[in-house]
């Protein structure tokens, strides 16, 4: 006899689902006739299989009380005697063990409504924290490449190898790299931006400005250009991505910071940057504290003109 072939449960579920479906659809179900079952399924069902928190607690709740009856029936009436016996002998003992254990559910219970409340602030905060971070993301990063493309050409001069540009926008800053001689290439999170720069033949990678860095090799690049994100990002996302990029880096490589200056961020276009992203433009000052920290040396500032300033720095030799 051959054996049963096994069950596709996702098969099943899915079958299942199209039936509902087509059902719901020739309105087989009466108005509500759905809502009914569920809370007639969450009702019965035990806890563990709930979707439900509050009524799975709830009714955990009503499970926590133990009835403290020792069961005594028996067919035979010699062992119902002896079982009689024995639950008057431990009867004490088992009612105080009962009161122990519900006490101890009780307890748990408790807390665990406690914790509920907790993440259900901590969801609605983190909700709305969330959402801001959605809306700020989907804003392109307006920049006015030409103002920092000199100073960054003159402080990658000598940097034979890979040359990355992280968030590179359009790709003028890349473009202006790219006709200097160096291996360039761009990474930028926004797909209809990078295709711009793609159109202009140049090579751009459309990803995340940390998850691209954590992918690439250790000690792969010669050079790190950091745009835009210094700006849009918090400071531990930052520091993040500096500690990221030190580990990049070949041993002597540089590391360009592109930067709007703090007292012209949020205006003409960086307005809505401002307003929607949890980040701001630090001080040049403050990158010759942070950098030293995250394995850099000959820290230098160049400003360039009154509302944006380039740093340059190099890795440390391990």
């Amino acid at each position: 006899m051959t054996a049963p072939e096994p069950v596709d449960v996702h098969k099943l579920a899915a079958e299942i689902e199209a039936e509902v479906r087509a059902r719901r659809a020739a309105g087989e179900y009466p108005p509500g006739f759905e809502r009914e079952m569920d809370a007639l399924f969450a009702r019965f069902a035990p806890p563990e299989v709930s979707t439900d928190f509050d009524g799975a607690l709830e009714r955990s709740e009503e499970l926590v009380l133990l009835e403290p009856v020792i069961p005594v029936a028996s067919r035979n009436p010699a062992f119902r005697l002896v079982k009689t016996v024995i639950a008057k002998f431990i009867g004490f003992y088992h009612a105080w063990l009962s009161q122990q254990i519900t006490a101890i559910a009780v307890a748990v219970n408790n807390a665990l409504r406690l914790l509920g409340k907790r993440v259900t602030e901590l969801e609605h905060i983190t909700g709305e924290v969330a959402r801001a971070r959605t809306a700020g993301a989907r804003l392109p990063a307006p920049r006015d490449d030409a103002a920092w493309s000199g100073a960054v050409v003159d402080a990658l001069r000598g940097c034979p190898g890979r040359v990355a540009v992280v968030e590179c926008g359009r790709g003028e800053l890349l473009s202006a790299l790219a006709d200097a001689g160096f291996d360039t290439y761009g990474v930028e999170p926004h797909r209809e931006i990078a295709d711009d720069a793609l159109g202009r033949g140049l090579e751009v990678r459309v990803d995340a400005a940390y998850a691209h860095l954590q992918a690439v090799g250790e000690h792969a690049l010669d050079a790190i250009v950091l745009r835009a994100a210094v700006e849009r990002v918090t400071l531990g996302e930052l520091l993040q991505l500096v500690q990221m990029a030190s580990t990049r880096l070949t041993d002597g490589g540089r590391l360009v910071v592109c930067s709007v200056h703090p007292d012209a961020w949020g205006r003409g276009a960086t307005a809505a940057e401002a307003d929607l992203l949890p980040g701001r433009p630090i001080r040049p000052g403050t990158w010759a504290v942070l950098l030293p920290e995250q394995g850099f040396a000959d820290v230098r500032t160049i400003a360039v003109g009154d509302d944006a300033y380039v740093v340059v720095a190099a890795r440390d030799a391990v």
